[in-house]
């Protein structure tokens, strides 16, 4: 791997970090935990071992529900979404496995383009959160978690194969006909905290970053057309017609993504 897309990723991983420790002195009670997260955040993926790059890659912690919904799994209330939601979302956790699955899974030339992607909407992300509060941070996850009760409802209404992941590309909410499509546990997906991007073959992931980072910040939210091949767990491949929008919160900040995928016959 090259010099240049390690100081890419380098640079991406630091700004995220840089930015929670900025948002973790505006909040004394989380400074421990942010110089924690400092210094893990500072060796990057790109820095691992060679022992430490042989281990499977290990995902953020599963101890809180990934979706509060209509969900069987996690059937809440409008009131019970409001009152459960007291701390912000880690993004960092995400965004972390996110970086260790590009540095483990793709050559050089596709890291590169992954870190183009998101060095084009990574200085408008931190920008935004920079000045932003952990009473605002609260709010957007209470936001999105309230958007995901409607969202489900939407998708059972549509009855086309649909998937909400987060910014970060994990997954919140997965229709059962994206299931049927994939043979993907419904329960699985959500429970176990997978990444859209890891459903999808490598071209596909890396397609989908690119796209992602020019429509990031527009101030539409049309759908931006595209064609990616889903990976089933036994391995096989579903060329598909994708669409994906992106849904913002009241900061202009992408909150959610919505994606909606079609076999191709």
């Amino acid at each position: 791997m090259t010099s240049q897309s390690n100081g890419a990723l380098a640079s991406a991983t630091m700004d995220i970090a840089n930015m929670n420790v900025h948002q973790q002195h505006q909040n004394p009670q989380y400074a421990n935990i942010g110089r924690h997260q400092q210094e893990s955040w500072k060796r990057t993926p790109l820095m691992l071992s060679s022992e430490e790059t042989s281990r499977p890659l290990s995902r953020p912690p599963t101890s809180d529900p990934a979706v509060y919904g209509l969900n069987p799994v996690y059937s809440l209330s409008p009131a019970e979404v409001y009152s459960s939601v007291t701390e912000p979302y880690k993004y960092y956790n995400g965004f972390h496995f996110f970086f260790s699955h590009i540095s483990s899974r793709m050559d050089k030339k596709n890291v590169m383009r992954v870190s183009r992607a998101i060095a084009h909407f990574r200085p408008s992300l931190v920008a935004l959160l920079r000045n932003l509060t952990r009473e605002d941070l609260v709010f957007m996850e209470k936001s999105l978690q309230r958007a995901l009760l409607e969202y489900e409802k939407l998708i059972g209404f549509i009855g086309t194969p649909t998937v909400v992941w987060r910014r970060s590309g994990e997954i919140v909410l997965v229709g059962k006909e994206f299931s049927i499509l994939t043979q993907w546990d419904r329960q699985q997906l959500i429970s176990g905290r997978r990444f859209i991007f890891e459903l999808m073959d490598v071209e596909s992931a890396v397609v989908y970053w690119e796209q992602f980072a020019v429509h990031a910040f527009e101030n539409s939210e049309h759908a931006v057309m595209s064609e990616c091949k889903l990976v089933r767990p036994d391995g096989s491949i579903v060329p598909c017609a994708f669409s994906f929008t992106i849904k913002r919160d009241l900061f202009g900040i992408p909150m959610a993504v919505i994606g909606n995928f079609l076999p191709i016959l």
